[in-house]
Order: C-alpha cells, then sequence, then structure tokens
C-alpha cells in the first residue's frame, strides 16, 4: 500500500504522423516530466489526473484513451521517512499546442521519443512513455 498517491497523465499530439509527448520542466528540481501531482482526500485517481492537467497545463478538456492505466512506485523521502509513492499515469490526447504552465515549472516542450530518451532523468518514467506510444501505435492512432 502506498503511503503517498499521485496520478497524473501522459499528454500527446500527432504532428505530421509523429506523436509528441508533453513534458514539463520542475520550477523545483528542474528535471523534465509529464503533468502529475498529489491526490486530494478522497479523490480518484482520474479525477486527480483531471485537476492536475488543467493545474499544471491549463488545459480544461483532455481526451483520455481508454485501457490505459500504469503504475509507477518508487521510494521518496520525507519528514526524515522513507515512504512509498504511487503514481497512476492515463493516457490522453491534448485538446492543442497552448500549454499555459503554473508556477512549479519553468517551461513545457513536445517531445519526441528521441527527446524523450534524453531528456528524462529516470528510467521508470521513459518506459511508461514507451508503452504510451506502443499503446497508441497499436490502437492504430498513429
Amino acid at each position: 500500500m502506498a503511503d503517498i498517491k499521485a496520478a497524473g497523465a501522459i499528454m500527446y499530439m500527432i504532428e505530421d504522423g509523429v506523436p509528441k509527448y508533453l513534458i514539463l520542466r520542475s520550477a523545483h528540481h528542474g528535471e523534465w516530466g509529464p503533468p502529475k501531482g498529489h491526490a486530494d482526500e478522497g479523490e480518484a485517481e482520474l479525477e486527480t489526473a483531471m485537476r492536475e492537467i488543467f493545474e499544471e497545463t491549463g488545459f480544461s478538456r483532455s481526451t483520455f484513451i481508454p485501457g490505459f492505466r500504469e503504475v509507477l512506485e518508487y521510494k521518496v523521502d520525507k519528514k526524515k521517512k522513507r515512504l512509498k509513492k504511487e503514481v497512476i499515469f492515463f493516457l490522453a490526447e491534448m485538446p492543442n499546442d497552448e500549454v499555459a504552465i503554473s508556477d512549479e515549472h519553468t517551461e513545457a516542450h513536445l517531445a519526441t521519443m528521441a527527446e524523450i530518451e534524453i531528456m528524462l532523468s529516470h528510467d521508470d518514467l521513459k518506459k511508461i512513455i514507451r508503452l504510451a506510444d506502443g499503446f497508441l501505435r497499436a490502437q492504430k492512432l498513429v
């Protein structure tokens, strides 16, 4: 059981037949990643993902792709304790490319898979985006 729950989405757009994935640069630690955040008390996973997308990108509507739900688990140090964090990622198509980033981020970028491999620091997060890319291709959405 996770001590900390979070959710977010691998957000994408298709440009000239190429899927591109939205990544945001954290103002706190400078690393790139998709929109995600902690769940509020009593909030369902999808509700958390939708709220975080809105807070971090300004998108009030995104098209979620049924059947994609991946879990990322890792340890974090908080308040002198080692806690287990679980992040649920969904897959969502961006409504447009006009991202209104929050104060939590300094930049937004639509990245190709090749850029994802270079720009992201964590292999487990790269794997989730690779799975999303494979899912899009298997569903013939690309």
